[in-house]
């Protein structure tokens, strides 16, 4: 099985979701399961949050979009700030890509690996992520 290394880095200027204070956010990261997902700790009260933190997932043949929720800790319901799907198609042919993406409003759309998204919606903020990939070794 292989393995795909994030290393969330950090976020700049994101959107504040509360009303008193700016947001407490944190990233989740899955492939296609939803119940599988790795998450970062929450930084309280901060529109440019540094995490620093490596995240691994174990990667199958076919899972070719990871999906990223840039989302706001709260007491009763967590709230998405937005949402990304990242093509790692061009990360299987270099195996390490650091990049900066534009995160847009919840419904993100489809973004490749190494470009920021383009599509016009209006921009959340901004998330610097770090990819390895290591290949499956027969």
């Amino acid at each position: 099985m292989a393995q795909l290394q994030v290393t969330v880095v950090e976020a700049k200027n994101i959107k504040r979701k509360d009303f008193f204070s700016e947001s407490d956010p944190f990233v989740q990261i899955y492939l296609d399961n939803k119940n599988n997902k790795q998450k970062t700790k929450v930084k309280r009260n901060t529109k440019n949050p540094q995490w620093d933190e490596i995240l691994v997932l174990n990667h199958l043949k076919g899972q070719d979009f990871l999906y990223v929720d840039i989302c706001d800790k709260d007491p009763l319901k967590d709230d998405i700030i937005g949402s990304i799907k990242i093509d790692l198609s061009d990360l299987y042919e270099t195996n390490h890509i650091d990049n900066w993406f534009t995160i847009p409003a919840k419904d993100g759309k489809k973004s490749k690996v190494g470009k920021k998204s383009k599509d016009g919606k209006k921009s959340c903020g901004e998330l610097h992520l770090i990819f390895d990939y290591q290949p499956l070794k027969v």
